[in-house]
């Protein structure tokens, strides 16, 4: 058994900062800088190239700190001393991004032949596209004065979002479980409860769950209608068409995106309908409910895996990726990447960070599950895309958008299964594998899609002057359900309350991004997987991009034309398979 507290297990970031001394040292220099930008900022035009240069060189002094200490307290969130170090560099940033703040309004405020003059001066050439970003906003963009009132009541637009997180993360309290001897019940472990075999649990979890979400319901309806009305109204006031415009606007994405991933799945709903209605027949259920959405097909006790195991399992998946890849990919376990196993007081979950100038970490809570298999290769998928991005550009186009950043890591994953079912032997191991490659498909493209179609639904509404209240949302919602599942699912009252536990609506028209993310990685894995050098130098030309262009002309590059409906019919003709597969077996 592996010693958990071995060094090899604990990821090497003291390497960022091996003592006070380095961190003070950068402190400093952050306040120095901040100081000097202050100063410089007194006249943007004569001092231009000047506060270019300190911008340049001050960001990776500031990401170091902050991200440095943010792990840090991920390691221990119960040393004091971490706490500090974080909100003194949580200060130190938002003094600098202060002092910043004049710079994008600045350059707006410039007349088309002096934003001309700043594209065409070859000293600047590092910064054009940096210019070229912000110059977009151009005609989206309040005069100062304005820009400044809106800067102060920006808290307003953010406290429909601030309630909705201490009233479901800190006052909700959900009751004790009667069916498993007043065992606790959070919204963090209702989806173990829901794989019980035990359809008492799974049912008490599911209406104790929603029942206690029904009750807030006025204050999280009003809470979320606030939150749609403030985005509606910043949209109006900045001259977008609607919400959704100004949000996919950042990521040049057009809306017909948006729809054509809803039109695609609307026209494949009938392989999710199947695949439930052949689930219901595997696990002998004469009603199936949404409390059995969660239980596996495969009863019995799953394979556990050590982490070298995992370890040897990943290195090999992507192999179909060349050499460099693998190569590079064995670093992380040589070089500590990672933060392997829990321990108290460490942060849950997992994630990828890393700064410019840093190695890309990995914070895991590896349990030996083949979930959390997964989750080694998905966040190997983010560090590996970080580090090509950090190796081919420079520090200001390195940072990939949220739009692609779900595309390497899920790729990673779509590589990792394909690997493990080519050497699966027993039919349990073949089962649990198919039954993980469909619940990844139901959960993040269809379930993904549901939610982005109810925010759309949402928005559309209340921009049209419509009142929403809490039976509005649950009616809309509760329909969506009916029409995603279908009839081999009964639609639970209950379900229909489930809009109110997705935080994700807080970050506007965000869901969707999951959705394509998921769309784009099966598509390109298939392309990797299927085809030849070609297709793995173009998604090469993808992880190497950063962000020099637009996400959308990103996958084009590695392959997949997200702006084609056709992209999205053919991701889920791959889940159309899967159910054939599923279908064809005649009993567990």
């Amino acid at each position: 058994m592996a010693d958990k507290e071995a060094l090899q297990y604990r990821w090497a970031i003291d390497e960022m900062y091996p003592d006070e001394a380095a961190i003070k040292k950068d402190e400093e220099i952050l306040k120095q800088k901040t100081a000097e930008l202050s100063t410089l900022a007194e006249d943007p035009k004569k001092n231009l190239k000047a506060i270019l240069a300190l911008y340049h060189a001050t960001n990776t002094v500031a990401e170091n700190l902050i991200v440095y200490t943010h792990m840090k307290q991920d390691e221990d969130s119960r040393n004091s001393d971490a706490q500090r170090k974080y909100q003194q560099a949580s200060r130190l940033l938002q003094d600098y991004d202060a002092a910043f703040s004049f710079f994008e309004p600045y350059l707006l405020s410039l007349s088309e032949e002096e934003q001309k003059a700043l594209m065409e001066d070859p000293e600047l050439a590092l910064y054009h596209e940096m210019f070229a970003r912000i110059f977009r906003y151009k005609e989206h963009t309040l005069s100062a004065e304005e820009e400044a009132l809106l800067a102060k009541m920006q808290f307003l637009s953010e406290a429909p979002s601030d309630i909705y997180y201490f009233l479901t993360n800190a006052d909700m309290k959900f009751p004790k479980l009667k069916s498993l001897d007043g065992a606790e019940l959070t919204a963090e472990n209702f989806t173990t409860h829901e794989k019980n075999p035990d359809v008492a649990v799974r049912k008490e979890a599911f209406e104790s769950l929603y029942e206690t979400f029904r009750s807030f319901g006025n204050t999280i309806s009003t809470s979320y209608t606030n939150n749609v009305k403030a985005l509606t109204t910043q949209a109006k006031l900045r001259h977008y068409n609607s919400a959704i415009e100004m949000e996919l606007f950042a990521d040049n994405v057009p809306v017909a995106v948006y729809d054509s991933l809803l039109d695609s799945v609307h026209r494949h709903f009938s392989y999710l309908h199947r695949y439930y209605a052949k689930k219901k027949e595997l696990l002998g259920l004469k009603e199936q409910h949404m409390y059995d959405v969660y239980l596996p097909l495969l009863k019995g006790t799953a394979r556990r895996y050590t982490f070298e195991e995992a370890r040897d399992l990943c290195i090999a998946s992507v192999a179909p990726l060349g050499k460099e890849y693998q190569d590079i990919y064995r670093k992380a376990f040589d070089e500590r990447w990672m933060d392997v196993y829990p321990r108290e007081g460490k942060a849950g979950g997992a994630y990828s960070s890393g700064s410019y100038e840093s190695r890309p970490y990995i914070l895991l809570n590896f349990n030996g599950t083949l979930d959390s298999v997964f989750t080694l290769a998905h966040e190997m998928g983010h560090s590996m895309h970080s580090y090509f991005a950090k190796h081919e550009n420079d520090s200001l186009y390195y940072n990939y958008t949220i739009f692609v950043a779900e595309v390497a890591s899920t790729f990673n994953e779509l590589l990792l299964l394909d690997y493990l079912r080519k050497q699966a032997k027993t039919p349990e191991e073949k089962l649990e594998l198919l039954d993980h490659h469909l619940d990844s498909f139901k959960s993040t493209l269809y379930r993904q899609t549901m939610f982005a179609e109810f925010e759309k639904i949402v928005h559309d509404r209340i921009e049209k002057g419509e009142s929403l209240a809490c039976e509005d949302f649950d009616a809309i919602y509760g329909d969506l359900n009916r029409r995603y599942f279908g009839d081999a699912m009964i639609t639970d009252e209950g379900i229909t309350h489930e809009w109110m536990r997705i935080p994700h609506f807080y970050s506007n028209f965000y869901v969707y991004k999951y959705a394509t993310g998921f769309t784009a990685s099966t598509v390109l894995s298939q392309k990797v997987l299927n085809g030849g050098p070609k297709d793995v130098e173009a998604y090469f030309s993808f992880l190497k991009d950063g962000c020099h262009h637009f996400p959308i002309e990103q996958l084009k590059m590695a392959g997949c034309d997200m702006s084609d409906p056709k992209t999205v019919d053919s991701a889920l003709e791959v889940f159309g398979k899967l159910v054939d597969e599923l279908e064809a077996i005649k009993e567990l």
